[in-house]
């Protein structure tokens, strides 16, 4: 199996098997935000010294109770066959999976200033009214933009900044034909 290949299969594996698949997502993503801020912890599973068994105690200790036994197991699945460190990747396709079994569409939002939760809300309700799809807003500050927002999903640009409005003033201005005997002062 390619290396490309193990992360889509163990999710799609992974989705079926649960019987909640966005109870699982926020556990997925809690264990990945973990690994990714606790480098002790990342590095106990990375290291090839310490033996399976004790990173299954480990995994077992941290999480049990605190997650569903079938996400618990999966975890312990990934170890003993040696893909635990594909557990990132995993997550995305985990997502990737849920999005498209639910009709889920995530997009990046990037604006000046940063959009409120008001802002977010009325965007997210015009964009599931004309893509008849439920969006998940990522909501990051770009003062590049000068003002107003870029939304970006799939292979689609949604471009109400400023700065593209004044790109294009721009351009219609030095396209135009300047009427002869027309003198600019400074």
């Amino acid at each position: 199996m390619s290396h490309s290949a193990i992360p889509k299969t163990y999710a799609s594996a992974f989705a079926e098997a649960t019987s909640s698949p966005q109870e699982a997502e926020q556990e997925l993503d809690g264990i990945v935000q973990i690994l990714q801020t606790e480098r002790s912890i990342r590095d106990f599973f990375e290291t090839p010294s310490i033996k399976r068994e004790e990173k299954e105690a480990l995994l077992s200790k941290i999480f049990q109770g605190k997650i569903s036994e079938i996400t618990l197991n999966f975890l312990l699945v990934l170890l003993r066959r040696g893909r635990f460190s594909f557990l990132s990747e995993i997550y995305e396709a985990f997502k990737a999976e849920l999005d498209r079994k639910l009709g889920r569409v995530r997009a990046q939002v990037r604006s000046y200033p940063l959009l409120d939760e008001a802002q977010l809300s009325k965007l997210r309700e015009i964009l599931k009214e004309k893509y008849k799809s439920e969006f998940i807003l990522e909501s990051v500050e770009d003062s590049s933009l000068i003002g107003g927002f870029l939304v970006r999903f799939q292979d689609l640009a949604i471009d109400a900044s400023m700065a593209s409005q004044l790109k294009k003033v721009k351009e219609t201005l030095l396209q135009s034909k300047l009427p002869v005997g027309v003198v600019y002062e400074n």
